[in-house]
Parts: C-alpha cells; sequence; structure tokens
C-alpha cells in the first residue's frame, strides 16, 4: 500500500459522531484581584473541564466500555504531560482499557479558545483526539495510534491547514482539509 494510500486510509476512524465545531466549555472569567496562584488553579479546573467534555466526544463512539473510567484515564494523561503542543493546537490521545477499538475525533473552541496548559502559555484552539486499547497482542492499534499522531504533528506545522479548520464550517470541510492535506 502506498504511503498517501495508507495515510488516506487514517480518516477512517475519524467519526462524524466525534467531530464537534464548538465545545461547550468556556473559560471561567477571572477575578479582578485573582492571585496568581487562584489563576492557576481556575486554569486547572477549566482544563479538567475540557478534558471531561472530549472523554463525552469520545464516548459517542460507542468504543468506550466505561466512560467514568475513560475519563479518568485522559485526565491522568493529561496531568502528566499537557498535549497542547503547538500554538492553539492540542493532540489529547490515551491509551486505555476502557477502548474497545481505535478511534479519532476533533473539536474546536470558540472564541479565543480555552486554557489547556499549552506550552506557550496560548488558549488552545483545535484539539485531534486520538483514543487506543492499552493492550494489542498484533500491535495493530499501536502503529496506528504512532502513525496518526505523528501525521497530526507534521500537519499541523502547516499554517493554511490551521486556519481552514478554523474556518471550517461543518464536519464535512474537516474532512475536505484533512484529506486536501493528505493526498498532497
Amino acid at each position: 500500500m502506498e504511503e498517501n494510500e495508507d495515510a488516506m486510509n487514517i480518516l477512517r476512524y475519524l467519526r462524524p459522531e466525534c467531530m464537534v465545531l464548538e465545545l461547550h466549555t468556556q473559560p471561567s472569567e477571572p477575578d479582578p484581584d485573582e492571585t496568581p496562584e487562584r489563576a492557576e488553579r481556575r486554569n486547572i479546573a477549566d482544563k479538567e473541564r475540557v478534558v471531561q467534555e472530549l472523554a463525552e466526544i469520545f464516548d459517542r463512539s460507542g468504543a468506550i466500555s466505561n466512560p467514568t473510567k475513560f475519563h479518568k484515564d485522559l485526565l491522568h494523561r493529561e496531568r502528566k504531560a499537557t498535549t497542547a503542543i503547538a500554538p492553539s493546537i492540542a493532540i489529547p490521545h490515551v491509551r486505555s482499557k476502557q477502548v474497545k477499538s481505535f478511534i479519532m475525533g476533533f473539536a474546536r473552541a470558540g472564541g479565543e479558545g480555552v486554557p489547556f496548559a499549552s506550552l506557550d502559555g496560548s488558549p488552545t484552539r483545535l484539539f485531534f483526539l486520538l483514543a487506543s486499547p492499552s493492550f494489542d497482542n498484533e500491535g495493530v492499534f499501536d502503529r496506528m495510534y504512532l502513525k496518526v499522531y505523528r501525521q497530526f504533528a507534521e500537519m499541523l506545522q502547516h499554517e493554511w491547514v490551521t486556519d481552514s479548520l478554523l474556518e471550517a464550517e461543518d464536519e464535512q470541510a474537516v474532512y475536505d482539509i484533512l484529506r486536501g492535506y493528505i493526498s498532497q
């Protein structure tokens, strides 16, 4: 199978029910006399609310056996190290016993974005979601997980892709943008 054909096949894991073009979670308002420590706690609480919403998006796939435990796994993964890897972009990913098969999702935050402990401190607007079973005897899911993560990380270095995704009007437009990048 050619690399482009193989890459195109990853889009079959991006499920329409796991796409949200505007997250419900909004950043909480800071208090006028907020200390840096309180601001930090507020941003952590905001991020945890976003993680909860992302876990709910994954659950829509039907591939999550226990949503509560899955949420805890995703939250634990985020607490280890942020997945907000670039300005405005995060790739929340987790391997979990609660996942039945490899799944992908996409979410976009409205407005200026949401706090997600990004490396540059800016709010996050685009979320590429990946979840895989934690145990895979044949390594199929592990290879797919790593391939997709790497491909997203490379793709998001292109400003036209992120700009286009921020402007996408519907789920089909998101697919078309991703397909356009992959088929280059």
